[in-house]
């Protein structure tokens, strides 16, 4: 048994780690949609950032004659965050305002952010990698501090 053992771990020793995807940031609470935006906008100003922008996507839908999806955007920012993105790298405004996307189930809501993986891949340079790293570290926080209120 030892024999055969040995020529599976070599190869699984020389083989390539299969590719990994990131996941975006997450989390999770029972709360109605409105008492969500409210403690993201709380735990987004206690990380000196503020709720820029609500988008409701049910009331687009709704109109359109659609179910209501009970999906909502939120974006936040800070303008510190401009001025880093500005000089780290031009392209990161793209990125900002930072969003979040609600997602309510039953008495479940989730709350998720971008995944960032690929916009490390594309910035591999620094200051604009260690700026993207922040962001997604800040939201963690963001993330947290909601999920404990």
């Amino acid at each position: 048994m030892r024999r055969a053992a040995l020529p599976l771990a070599i190869l699984l020793a020389v083989l390539p780690a299969p590719p990994t995807w990131a996941e975006p940031l997450v989390a999770s609470k029972t709360a109605s949609m409105q008492q969500a935006i409210e403690d993201i906008t709380l735990a987004a100003a206690n990380h000196d950032m503020v709720l820029v922008k609500d988008q409701p996507i049910d009331a687009a839908l709704k109109k359109r004659g659609f179910g209501d999806p009970h999906v909502r955007i939120l974006f936040i920012g800070s303008e510190t965050a401009v001025r880093w993105a500005e000089a780290a790298d031009p392209r990161l405004l793209n990125l900002l305002p930072l969003r979040l996307t609600l997602v309510a189930r039953d008495e479940q809501l989730t709350v998720m952010t971008d995944d960032f993986e690929p916009w490390l891949r594309e910035f591999t340079e620094e200051p604009a990698r260690r700026l993207l790293k922040a962001w997604q570290v800040e939201l963690r926080e963001v993330l947290d501090d909601f999920a404990w209120q």
